[in-house]
């Protein structure tokens, strides 16, 4: 096997299949693209959108959790000091970067329909976005599927949930001055999102399940800013609370313990509260999912799904963090070329 840069993609239905399919250009289908021109392999990557669409989908200027060395993929260097904390902007552009420099095969805008085994090889069909003007079929003997689950995210089933002004996108606080806003989740987004709605100057309010800002799964320079914030009183938290109905100037809580109601005043509301994969296009896939949160059931060691040769990393595999999927996504590119390897001497 050959090691080098294969830069090369066709727009016609491809003949021989790929050795590898990479499903996703964010950080971590990226990470196992240079792996796999690096080792050799005649690969693809094909998103549905642009490259690191989740990443365009974070606020204008939102910080990292992560220092710059742990966002690097590829061998390419960070171009920030490690004391630095990257933004949204830096990382889009530093992916960029990537994908240029390495030269990867890299399709965007073409979303992958299907993805079924027939014996050995797997036949991949897609489509154009946004529009469907054409479809093509690709083969391919390994599928890595670093797709991520950023659109679609989980809404309230409640009444009211459908009204405009309950939103499962944050892109800037900037439209809210003065507005009561209701931040729905307990996680690093949810609680980013909340501070920075009062630090714009809004009525900042955040319903938790959770009993307390101590047990809700938050980075710990997340949860000492947010703490500062709630001390100070500028964000009213609810804790233990769900909601139970959303009117155009109101939203009602209902306490998880006592079932006691309570109704606030409110203009906007955001839904922070995760996202799923697309169930059908897994089950048709067949691969297996779990019942709890619908994601595919995969080897903790080889992240090979029941389906042979179909792997999954990232927030597939229920690992949101870069810095430990990167390395996921390389080792599954390796085990690759390595059986591949061995198949072929």
């Amino acid at each position: 096997m050959k090691h080098g840069y294969n830069t090369s993609v066709s727009n016609e239905n491809t003949t021989l299949p790929y050795d590898l399919i990479i499903v996703g250009a964010g950080p971590l289908g990226l990470a196992a693209a240079c792996a796999a021109q690096t080792l050799g392999l005649k690969f693809i990557i094909l998103d549905k959108a642009g490259a690191c669409q989740s990443l365009v989908e974070f606020a204008p200027r939102q910080s990292f959790y992560s220092p710059p060395e742990d966002l690097e993929v590829g061998g390419v260097p960070f171009p920030l000091a490690a004391d630095d904390k990257p933004r949204r902007e830096d990382a889009l552009a530093y992916y960029r970067a990537v994908v240029t420099s390495r030269r990867l095969p890299l399709q965007t805008w073409e979303r992958v329909l299907s993805v079924h085994k027939v014996g050995e090889i797997f036949e991949v069909k897609t489509r154009q976005e946004p529009d469907g003007a054409w479809e093509r079929e690709y083969s391919a003997r390994n599928i890595l599927l670093a797709s991520g689950v950023w659109d679609q995210p989980v809404t309230l089933n409640v009444p009211g949930a459908e009204l405009h002004k309950v939103s499962t996108r944050y892109v800037d606080p900037t439209p809210y001055l003065w507005k009561d806003c209701l931040t729905v989740g307990g996680g690093n987004s949810a609680a980013e999102v909340a501070m920075a709605l009062c630090r714009a100057g809004a009525k900042s309010r955040m319903a938790l399940i959770e009993e307390s800002l101590e047990v809700c799964n938050l980075r710990p320079f997340v949860l000492r800013e947010l703490k500062i914030l709630v001390d100070e009183k500028k964000i009213e938290p609810h804790f233990g609370v769900e909601v139970t109905a959303i009117t155009p100037t109101e939203v009602s809580l209902r306490s998880r313990s006592t079932g006691a109601e309570e109704t606030l005043p409110n203009d906007f509301v955001f839904t922070m509260i995760g996202a799923v994969p697309d169930l059908p296009f897994l089950r048709d896939a067949g691969i297996a999912v779990s019942p709890e949160d619908h994601r595919p059931i995969y080897d903790p060691e080889t992240f090979e799904t029941n389906v042979s040769g179909l792997y999954t990393v990232g927030s597939m595999a229920r690992n949101q963090h870069i810095v430990n999927g990167r390395g996921n996504a390389v080792g599954v590119v390796e085990r690759i070329a390595a059986k591949m390897g061995a198949s072929a001497a």
